[in-house]
């Protein structure tokens, strides 16, 4: 049985693997011939014959058609043992939302968990070098997003991206990272824990094939498989020319719904978002408005009525009303409270211990995004 499998696989994986082909071309051929193997022996007369192949694209298939079974054979098993697996167009593993968008994925190479086609999905991107309040609001609307039973998809990238997916594996929810390169590769290198857990816990996704390097050409290509596979998507930050739009570009193409987290005018990583918002994106304020707005009915309301309170004395709650997700100074929050350095610091160390407040650098404080009540006077 596992030999019949591949052999019907390693066709399928020589096609896959042709990156030279578009996805629509590719589906094509698979048509015309009915199987993989069919195009893998065509002779170079019956590929001359096709109009639909231009003379640069015969010539991809006959060189390809130089790799001999027995090369074939061992990148499957390179395939088996490092877990990675195929789901391609036509098979009932193929993913539903991408059946009908322009030029789709002829095949994906995945590991970890598929996304099932039934479960609500939504993509959030963003800059890379994004701000610490960017990076703080991507996690919190990825884990609350998977709190609420939502996938999220993203892209794996530093910044926005890899945030929103350590959310969603905070939230113990379910998210999907598509690659622009071989899904054997981690790209970033410092994303190596959360390319860990998501093998794991999650997807890793590529319509590249193993040991595709990370060229920078094949990103905003990466980018229509990220708003295809979402029902729609949410820019946490991004500039005004960014991978994050051209995701936006493809969500807005496929009929996806836009949103944008919106940003101070001064910050050129909310250019991008704040555009978008002009241009008639949704407005992203909160996470029951927008499943709302999505029509993403969940237990949300459940959720929220079991979150955290935490009652604040009247020190720690003014010193963390000085505090938002913008960090602040030691020398900034002694002249707001009034405090002298000693108490100041007895009540950060005491919102630290309660996890509302974090120290992302030294001396710099952030909120960390709990909700509160302040103590009742009565």
């Amino acid at each position: 049985m596992r030999e019949k499998q591949a052999a019907y696989n390693r066709y399928e994986y020589w096609l896959a693997s042709l990156v030279s082909l578009s996805g629509r071309k590719k589906i094509y051929l698979r048509t015309l011939f009915m199987e993989a193997e069919g195009l893998y022996r065509a002779r170079p007369e019956t590929l001359e014959r096709i109009c639909a192949l231009t003379k640069r694209e015969q010539k991809v298939i006959q060189m390809a058609q130089g790799r001999s079974e027995d090369e074939l054979e061992g990148q499957l098993e390179y395939c088996i043992q490092n877990q990675i697996h195929l789901a391609v167009w036509g098979q009932e593993d193929y993913p539903a939302r991408l059946e009908h968008i322009y030029n789709p994925p002829y095949a994906l190479f995945y590991r970890g968990n598929f996304p099932h086609s039934t479960q609500r999905s939504i993509g959030v991107v963003g800059a890379r070098n994004c701000t610490h309040y960017g990076k703080t609001v991507a996690e919190q609307i990825g884990k609350e997003l998977a709190l609420a039973g939502v996938r999220v998809i993203s892209g794996m990238a530093a910044g926005i991206d890899g945030a929103a997916q350590r959310g969603a594996l905070l939230g113990q929810g379910s998210t999907c990272a598509v690659l622009g390169c071989g899904v054997d590769i981690c790209y970033p290198a410092g994303n190596r824990k959360l390319y860990g857990q998501l093998a794991k816990e999650g997807c890793i996704v590529s319509e590249y094939p193993p040991h595709t390097q990370p060229l920078a050409l094949n990103f905003p290509q990466r980018n229509r498989i990220i708003s295809g596979l979402s029902d729609g998507v949410l820019v946490v930050e991004a500039r005004e020319k960014s991978g994050s739009l051209i995701t936006a570009d493809f969500a807005l193409e496929q009929g996806k719904e836009i949103y944008a987290v919106p940003g101070r005018i001064s910050d050129l990583s909310s250019r991008g978002t704040n555009h978008l918002i002009r241009q008639g994106a949704g407005i992203f304020l909160n996470m029951e408005d927008f499943l709302k707005e999505m029509h993403i009915f969940t237990k949300t309301e459940e959720n929220s009525s079991t979150k955290k309170k935490i009652v604040l004395e009247n020190s720690e709650r003014l010193v963390y009303s000085c505090l938002d997700l913008t960090p602040r100074n030691l020398e900034e929050l002694l002249s707001e409270t009034g405090l002298s350095l000693g108490a100041l610091m007895k009540v950060l160390e005491t919102l630290r211990e309660m996890g509302i407040v974090s120290e992302v650098y030294k001396n710099y404080y952030v909120r960390s995004g709990i909700s509160i009540e302040g103590k009742n006077s009565s």
